[in-house]
């Protein structure tokens, strides 16, 4: 006689095989994400970079007076040859005074610095397009804002585009007010973690996302594939998943780093990431027919995409379990996924925190105790979810919102001239 199942016990079991596969999937990607995530050094001047293409940077500047300050100083600073560069600053329909200090950098700077007004924003996709339009660099670096770029960051990002199949770079972002508070310091060790996938992907020779900052792109290879797509939420990691349809290698380079604030009010973290999530979401459904042509890389840029809703999926299968198990109290294939749903939680959060113990410096044993707290962050992530599933549902209205910036003292926030 074959088993019968309740539907609870259905729902259970599907559940559970969604969120242990999840976790089986990326357990080697984040091994080789941490065996990988050793520490880089900067280049020297006997290293023979000679590839030294004009580089074009792209900054959309929304409402950025107080923080464009430190990144012109950020970039004035950059270990590149100035004749090989242009700033363009797209200034975006600012309300805060962001034009009038945009043009005092190009009336300082006139061979570098070019600026580009616009009355109304259309978003970051579309400031991006109408810049990319005018630039003149063969190599376009974006980046936020916010950013204030390392020194070294051109030339370890440029050094990859020795290879002509490689499409983009993407350097990495780290949080510049991590200690402000307990939300920054979260936020600060999802990036950690986020850096060392990042890094595991690229080692296995899996898909690498753009992120939408500190990323470098080859100008003819943007355009081969249609440019920017303006109407996209996330409009870097649905460039990525076009260059990957198209053969071209994004390349992820840790050492090629800027840094930025992260959100300090959870109202502002919670736009920022309906923003991606519904991004993402909405990029998932839009490529789903890329899987008839099977690649390892396309496939892995889908499992990427699904992360919003495999986290959603995670907190309603725990409180689920137990409250079926408690019901349903003679259900022995309740009562071993309920022990056996813990493992994978328990290996999530033990990795993360090995994660943040070897790439956080200075190490810090306290760092231990913030593990109630992540389990606390992914849950509220996981509501920020729910509401762009929802959003996608309801067919609400799209909008391109930019996360203010506080404007946090950092050692380059001088103003430059």
């Amino acid at each position: 006689m074959g088993l019968s199942l309740t539907p609870i016990e259905l729902l259970v079991m599907l559940l559970f095989t969604i969120i242990a596969s999840w976790s089986v999937y990326h357990f080697p990607i984040a091994f080789s994400g941490l065996l990988g995530f050793r520490r880089g050094r900067a280049p020297r001047d006997d290293d023979g970079i000679s590839y030294t293409p004009r580089v074009s940077v792209i900054v959309p500047v929304k409402n950025g007076a107080r923080v464009l300050d430190r990144l012109m100083a950020s970039l004035l600073s950059v270990d590149y040859p100035k004749e090989r560069m242009e700033v363009i600053l797209v200034e975006d329909g600012s309300t805060d005074g962001s034009y009038g200090l945009c043009k005092h950098y190009e009336k300082r700077f006139p061979e570098l610095v070019r600026v580009i007004h616009r009355e109304r924003s259309r978003g970051k996709p579309d400031a991006l397009s109408c810049g990319t339009s005018l630039a003149s660099g063969e190599i376009l670096a974006i980046f936020d804002v916010d950013s204030v770029v390392n020194p070294t960051a051109f030339k370890l990002a440029l050094r990859h585009f020795d290879d002509p199949r490689v499409a983009a770079v993407q350097g990495r972002t780290v949080s510049m007010n991590s200690r402000d508070s307990l939300l920054t310091w979260l936020v600060y060790l999802e990036e950690c973690w986020f850096s060392a996938m990042l890094v595991g992907r690229h080692r296995l020779n899996l898909f690498t996302p753009l992120t939408g900052s500190c990323m470098f792109i080859r100008k003819s290879s943007l355009g081969r594939i249609g440019g920017w797509n303006r109407d996209s939420l996330t409009e870097d990691v649905e460039l990525a998943i076009r260059l990957v349809k198209h053969d071209y290698m994004i390349v992820y380079e840790k050492e090629a780093m800027s840094f930025q604030e992260a959100p300090t009010r959870l109202k502002h973290l919670a736009l920022q990431r309906s923003r991606w999530y519904r991004g993402y979401i909405e990029t998932l459904i839009k490529n789903l027919h890329v899987l008839k042509k099977f690649s390892l890389k396309v496939f892995d840029a889908c499992v990427l995409l699904l992360s919003p809703i495999i986290a959603l999926l995670g907190q309603i299968f725990y409180p689920l379990t137990i409250s079926a198990a408690v019901l349903v109290s003679g259900s022995p294939l309740l009562q071993l996924i309920l022990q056996l749903s813990l493992t994978p939680l328990i290996i999530s959060l033990a990795a993360f925190m090995i994660a943040v113990l070897l790439l956080v410096k200075p190490r810090e044993a306290r760092l231990l105790l913030l593990a109630p707290m992540i389990y606390a962050y992914w849950c509220f992530l996981s509501i920020i979810a729910l509401k762009s599933c929802a959003d996608i549902l309801t067919g609400s209205p799209r909008r391109w919102i930019t996360t203010p910036k506080e404007g946090c003292v950092w050692p380059l926030s001088q103003r430059v001239g």
